[in-house]
């Protein structure tokens, strides 16, 4: 419940940062595709009105050309043409070969647009001296000349002249550019509007498209709350999303993790319990004895009765936690080259109390310096769990074999009571048949078949005419 608990509210932040990211992405997007778009209205407006003042200008420079060749008189101030009266305020100035020629009314108080050296046309933003805005324009021209209009690749206005830069006439031509300047602001007022639209849009689908794209993790949550101790064995199903079928597979193989460690858990529970009864039973009952009925012994080999069940006690905890350890991966491996040879010697010497508390006849065939590449530890476990256990339970006065050469270990001991289908139960936990052979728990052969498995030799166990042969081939 705390888990599904946690997961919810992380949801909930994760959906808020999402949400949040793409808002920001989504306006940041908008936001500079606007002014891109701003800026390119704006400049495509003011070329076609700079095109038009250009026309204008060309059309009153052919005017002028025309009406001085048809005629002597002189080109009046007072007429405006017909084609530029209906663009309200308009400025314009002719002079040839520096000699004013003609010019509207107020045009000398304007600051027109200067021609530098080369230069036929020139385009300024001024303003009057009523503070109006104006566009104007000054063009280079003579009555020879023959003006070509253009646009240049960077959508400039381009004029092409045969005019002398030296000689010739000037014409200025200024008009109110307020419609313009009306026409680029309503755009951009319609361009912010729509951005705030898409702004609002944004603001109110993002979160509920978030919502809804993470509500897979809202039934991950709720899956999760069913999981627990009670059902160490359920799993989360695959929702089929690439981006959480990965943290399904993990969380998977969490809680298969979990549940091998529960069980192991559990066993090592139910093997104290199992493997201490006899020993603790005894040990309770020595007390007992003693104390109702005094046996008069003396308190030190009292105490060492005592003791040995202790030491009894304790290999069975040791060899419970070290099966533990292996099957749970948790005793590492640290591979080296293992004097096998050595190795059997030193396990023959520590075993020898058993093979003369069963009369039991030793046999060793041992080739020297047999080298294997294993771990020290679990080696010696391995090695000294069978010949612990072939000494164990061999009948009494009976012989012990044990080879060791280039093809590998065994340990072989009669075994006039086991049949066949007891070599399979051999491997399993607590499994004795017959009496209780002394301290042996019943895990020799299950922790050797574990030591050799994690050290990757082969063990085998055969029966052959009443002798069991316990084998181990690296």
């Amino acid at each position: 419940m705390a888990i599904g608990r946690a997961l919810f509210a992380h949801t909930m932040s994760l959906r808020f940062r999402i949400t949040l990211l793409v808002i920001l992405a989504i306006v940041l997007i908008l936001g500079t595709a606007t002014l891109v778009i701003d800026f390119r209205v704006d400049n495509e407006v003011a070329q076609r009105a700079d095109a038009n003042l250009l026309e204008r200008a060309q059309a009153l420079a052919d005017i002028f050309n025309t009406q001085n060749k048809a005629s002597a008189m002189r080109f009046p101030s007072y007429r405006i043409p017909s084609f530029l009266a209906d663009s309200g305020t308009v400025y314009f100035h002719i002079d040839c070969h520096d000699q004013h020629v003609v010019s509207s009314d107020d045009a000398a108080s304007l600051a027109w647009p200067p021609l530098s050296d080369g230069q036929s046309i020139a385009l300024a933003d001024i303003v009057q001296p009523h503070d109006m805005d104006l566009r104007a324009i000054t063009l280079r021209f003579s009555p020879e000349s023959h003006f070509t209009r253009g646009i240049a690749p960077d959508g400039s206005v381009k004029l092409a002249s045969t005019a002398d830069a030296a000689s010739g006439c000037l014409l200025g031509l200024a008009l109110d550019r307020s419609e313009v300047l009306d026409f680029q602001e309503s755009m951009d007022r319609i361009e912010f509007g729509c951005v705030v639209l898409g702004f609002l849009a944004v603001a109110i689908l993002a979160p509920l498209l978030v919502i809804r794209g993470l509500r897979p993790l809202s039934g991950l949550a709720k899956a999760m709350e069913r999981i627990g101790p009670q059902t160490p064995s359920v799993r989360l199903a695959d929702m089929r999303i690439a981006e959480l079928s990965p943290l399904t597979a993990r969380f998977n193989e969490v809680l298969s993790r979990m549940e091998e460690g529960l069980l192991r858990e559990r066993q090592f529970a139910s093997g104290v319990a199992h493997e201490l009864r006899t020993p603790l039973a005894e040990l309770r009952t020595a007390i007992e004895v003693e104390m109702r009925y005094p046996s008069g012994r003396d308190t030190h080999a009292i105490l060492a009765d005592l003791g040995e069940v202790g030491m009894k006690m304790e290999r069975i905890v040791t060899a419970l936690l070290m099966l533990t350890r292996i099957e749970a991966g948790i005793e590492k491996l640290c591979l080296q080259q293992v004097d096998v040879s050595a190795l059997t010697h030193a396990l023959m010497e520590r075993y020898g109390h058993r093979m003369h508390e069963h009369a039991l006849t030793l046999r060793a065939d041992i080739a020297p310096s047999i080298v294997w590449q294993a771990d020290p530890t679990l080696l010696d476990v391995l090695l000294g769990n069978l010949l612990s256990n072939a000494l164990t339970y061999a009948p009494a006065g009976s012989a012990v074999v044990v080879q060791c050469s280039l093809l590998g270990w065994s340990v072989m001991n009669a075994a006039p009571d086991l049949s066949v289908e007891d070599l399979v139960r051999m491997k399993q936990r607590f499994w004795r048949k017959g009496k209780d052979a002394g301290v042996h728990t019943g895990l020799g052969l299950v922790l050797a078949a574990s030591a050799a498995h994690a050290q990757s030799l082969r063990m085998t166990l055969s029966l052959n005419e009443g002798h069991l042969l316990a084998s181990v081939i690296p």
